[in-house]
Order: structure tokens, then sequence, then C-alpha cells
């Protein structure tokens, strides 16, 4: 008779689920990644604003900023690994899903993040392919309700903008 080995490199509770607040089933490995992350950046400077910024309602200048900080924290880890005597997630390569649940954020939302903010950068205030004044204005406005339906609503924009542009240019930048 053959025995199988499982592989060393994930516990066994690594396999099991638990639900987030998202609703989406998270592994215990990515909460044991996102936990050790969280760790680390919980004592940085920009985490206490970006904590306190997820009370209030932001203009989406603000957001932004939020958006950035992610952004930055997606950047410095995705692809790097996991220290190996890390319990549950030793020597694991690190996710963008990993990342997201140190924010206790859905993937979604890293998602829409990075999204805005590459077409900001294009269409926003000295967008590289132009800068419309409609995302530019929009930028400024309070939000009518919560800042999560006002960044939808701008992200929408971003993209309507961008189909047009990729209209007008079929050739590219």
């Amino acid at each position: 008779s053959t025995t199988v080995s499982q592989p060393t490199t994930l516990a066994p509770s690594a396999t099991s689920l638990a639900p987030t607040l998202s609703g989406a089933a998270t592994s215990a490995l990515d909460n044991a990644v996102g936990m050790w992350i969280r760790g680390i950046i919980s004592k940085e400077p920009q985490w206490d604003a970006f904590v306190k910024n997820r009370t209030r309602v932001l203009k989406m200048a603000e957001q932004l900023e939020q958006y950035k900080y992610v952004q930055r924290v997606i950047d410095r880890y995705v692809g790097s690994t996991t220290p190996v005597d890390l319990e549950g997630a030793g020597g694991v390569v690190i996710t963008k899903a990993q990342v997201m649940r140190a924010f206790n954020l859905s993937l979604s939302w890293g998602d829409d993040c990075t999204e805005t903010l590459v077409l900001t950068t294009l269409y926003g205030p000295g967008g590289t392919r132009c800068e419309d004044a409609r995302v530019c204005a929009m930028l400024e406005e309070t939000p009518p309700i919560t800042t999560g339906m006002q960044a939808k609503k701008y992200l929408t924009l971003l993209r309507e903008v961008h189909g047009q542009w990729t209209i007008a240019h079929p050739d590219g930048p």
C-alpha cells in the first residue's frame, strides 16, 4: 500500500473556511496572512487616519488618499513572502486578497481602488490623456449619502470617460 503525504507548507487549518463581514468565505491561511500584515501596518502612522476616515463621509479627493494608502500597502506586500516561522502561514507568497484581509475589506474593494487610481491618473487633474472637467468637479463634491456610493458613482464616471476616450482614439495614446 502507498501513503500520500500532505504538503508540509500548509497547516491543516489553512483549508477551513470562515465567514467574513463581506459575506465571502475566507480561509484560515488568508486570515493568518492578513492578521500578520495588519500587525505591521496598524503600528504605522497612516493606519489611524485610515481607520478614522472609514467612519466619515469623504469627498472623493479624500477617498483617493485612502485608496492611495491601500494601494501602497498592496504594492508593498503582494508577491512577497511571509516569514517562514509565521504560524499557519509560513513562507506563503502574499496575494491581494490577503492584503485586503488586513484592512477587513473585500477583494472587489481593492480592485475598485486600483482601477479608480489608474483612471484618475488618466482623466483626473493633470490627467495623462486628458483632464475631464466632470471628473475634477466630482473630486470636490460632498457625497450626498455615503462615501461608498459616491466612490461607485465616481468610478462609473471614470469608466464612461475612458470608454469615450477609447472610441475617440482607436489607435491608443
